[in-house]
């Protein structure tokens, strides 16, 4: 589904409103006519040519002429550099990039010559948007990485922005999600503090490389940003993405109203372009059918598939959602229908993208109607397709938490240095101020002897302050070393806890569908994972706020199993840390018991209840698990299981018993000893 969004969804600043803009023209305008000096009047004409856009080219044009008349007039060379860049701002917005990088490179050639700094930045930020057009990608990045100091220096948050914005974009258009995010949120602190178009467009490129990490919230998070920076006529273009988060996060209600609102907006205004009318549609049409009002989803289905210029994801995936509809109302062969009408149509596209709802779907159906062969060459496809993905993400993950860790040891001996550098500076005035003392000790001799005691028992209280911060910081550099190869022991040991995880399981691999096997690993390997993010997210990077990791957990469980029944998670857990040593064990028992009640407890109910409990008493920790469903028919079944013996396994690990009762549902009392951290 996510490939929709990212490979379509970059809303242009050229379909809003400006009427910001317009108002600093006027007043642009206005200084212009009050002013006959022609440096000032160049550089007010450069800074209108650099309001308009490319609906009006033909102004940006008519002041630019101005410009070079001005420029011969008085043989000004900034005034053509200036012109220059205008020129190639012209070129961009017509498609012609190579005319663009000749008339910028001229630009920044001149504009160095003579010294504008400022200028010389906007003319290399357009020279490394023709490289991006071009594909020249390399090129574009080496000669932003090379002025990146120069622009750094200048201190004009503008230019920063543009240059990290660019850097960003190089990067995303090789594919390289963690090093692009990377850049745009370098450039986060340098975004001015009022609302505009490009900051509202800023925050939904950042959005896009979470959607592309499959980290949904955070990716809503910064389209609500967006939102919030945006025109107020032109929310509702980016209130669509808000509404494919939504839909995607499982919030199909408030999808859906905020899609129908849009709908109406643009048929009132209409102010869109085919892409987001297409979208709108298809964020109605998909909360429809996840809320199963199908006669109203089939609608905006057909819309979006009868649409002349149909954007080809949102068509397959109405294809898509068409065939599990009639395949829902057990109507096989529209079903069929229509999922061969979205293969030939994806077959038609697969240079570009390949599709996994589609290959899901496919799948199901054939295998229902009894083509196992055709239905396991689709499945293949689908996991391979689903590995590839994962990989990709998995890689991305990585690099960018390598990347965020090499930034924190980046500014960690940044600070140490900055301190160094102070203490150098408050030992040098030291020094200097004893010299001055002993002078004027000199000059006045013993009537000045008590202050001179005195002085010099300060100095000392001083030096004793300084040596104090020496040692402290030498002993932070030791513990940040330490922690680093603490670091690598429990990436070490998760790995292996991992690997023996999946061994115990592929011990009971013959019971399994391959979509269990993976979902319960999934299970088992993320409450593992949630503890890590605990520890990232933490001030304290050796102890696990266990109560906070318990709401997360929960809150992961319930979203696996959301619309399976009405299950109450009630949590009753006070302020408790362990190390990772321990939170890691205890999470995958409660993640394993949790999940176990989920798919056993409740057989032929449609609500229940399951309570987590943990209480510390005389340095003892006592952990309740208990269900009201339908408990164990007998004691064999309670001693056999592949879930309750990984239990067993981890209750040994943390040198706990475990105790399980049958009454009124099931209770399992784990008890282990207190761990000093």
């Amino acid at each position: 589904m996510k490939h929709i969004i990212l490979s379509i969804f970059l809303i242009s600043s050229h379909t809003i409103v400006y009427s910001q803009n317009e108002r600093r023209i006027d007043s642009l305008l206005v200084l212009l006519g009050n002013n006959k000096n022609y440096i000032t009047q160049i550089n007010t004409l450069s800074n209108i040519c650099f309001e308009y856009n490319d609906n009006q080219e033909a102004k940006l044009t008519l002041y630019n002429q101005k410009i070079l008349v001005l420029s011969r007039k008085h043989k000004y060379a900034i005034g053509y550099g200036l012109y220059y860049l205008n020129c190639s701002r012209l070129h961009l917005l017509n498609i012609r990039y190579n005319a663009a990088l000749q008339f910028s490179k001229k630009a920044a050639s001149i504009l160095i010559k003579n010294n504008d700094i400022g200028n010389y930045l906007v003319a290399i930020s357009a020279v490394a948007k023709a490289y991006i057009m071009l594909d020249s990608l390399q090129k574009s990045k080496f000669i932003l990485s090379q002025n990146l100091n120069l622009a750094l220096k200048y201190k004009n948050n503008n230019i920063i922005v543009d240059f990290y914005r660019l850097l960003g974009d190089n990067n995303c258009y090789q594919d390289s999600i963690a090093r692009s995010l990377f850049y745009y949120k370098k450039a986060i602190p340098f975004l001015s503090k009022e609302k505009s178009i490009s900051k509202s467009f800023f925050f939904q490129k950042i959005s896009d490389q979470y959607i592309a990490l499959n980290q949904n919230e955070k990716g809503l998070m910064y389209i609500i940003f967006s939102i919030e920076n945006s025109e107020e006529k032109a929310q509702f273009l980016v209130e669509a993405k808000k509404a494919f988060l939504l839909n995607e996060l499982g919030r199909h209600k408030e999808a859906l109203d905020l899609s129908l609102k849009n709908y109406q907006t643009i048929l009132k205004y209409k102010r869109t372009s085919e892409w987001q009318y297409n979208l709108i549609l298809y964020n109605i049409a998909n909360a429809y059918y996840k809320l199963k009002k199908y006669n109203v989803a089939v609608p905006y289905i057909n819309k979006v598939i009868d649409s002349k210029n149909s954007i080809p994801e949102y068509k397959i995936e109405c294809f898509v959602i068409l065939s599990n509809i009639y395949f829902d109302l057990n109507k096989k062969k529209e079903a069929r229908f229509y999922s061969n009408k979205g293969l030939v149509f994806h077959d038609s596209l697969y240079e570009q993208f390949e599709n996994f709802e589609l290959y899901s779907n496919v799948s199901k159906i054939e295998e229902d109607l009894g083509n196992h062969k055709k239905a396991l060459y689709f499945y293949r496809k689908q996991i391979n397709y689903t590995q590839k993905r994962n990989d990709q993400i998995n890689n991305e993950k990585n690099i960018l938490l390598q990347t965020d860790f090499d930034v924190a040891i980046k500014d960690y001996n940044i600070k140490t240095l900055q301190e160094q550098k102070t203490i150098k500076t408050v030992e040098n005035k030291n020094q200097k101020d004893l010299l001055t003392f002993i002078g004027v000790l000199l000059s006045i001799a013993l009537a000045f002897i008590f202050f001179y005691i005195k002085t010099n028992k300060t100095i000392k209280n001083k030096n004793k302050v300084i040596e104090t911060e020496k040692i402290r910081t030498q002993k932070s550099l030791v513990e940040k070393e330490i922690l680093l190869k603490e670091i690598h022991h429990r990436v070490k040991n998760n790995m292996q806890m991992v690997i023996s995880l999946l061994k115990i399981q592929a011990l009971d691999a013959q019971k399994l569908t391959v979509e269990d096997f993976i979902s319960i690993s999934e299970a088992r390997i993320n409450s593992m994972v949630l503890v890590h993010e605990n520890l990232y997210q933490s001030q304290n990077l050796s102890k696990v706020d266990f109560k906070e990791y318990m709401n997360n957990l929960i809150s992961s469980i319930i979203s696996s199993y959301q619309g399976f029944k009405k299950i109450e998670l009630q949590l009753d857990v006070h302020d408790i840390y362990f190390d990772i040593q321990t939170a890691i064990p205890i999470g995958l028992i409660v993640s394993e018991l949790i999940n176990n009640a989920y798919k056993h407890a409740f057989v032929n109910r449609l609500s229940g209840i399951i309570k987590i409990s943990l209480k510390e008493n005389k340095k003892k920790f006592t952990l309740t698990i208990t269900d009201n469903g339908i408990g164990f028919e007998n004691k064999q079944e309670q001693q056999n299981g592949l879930g309750l013996e990984l239990v067993r396994l981890l209750v040994s690990q943390i040198k706990g018993t475990l105790q399980i009762e049958n009454s009124l549902g099931t209770i399992f009392t784990i008890q282990f000893k207190t761990i000093k951290l």
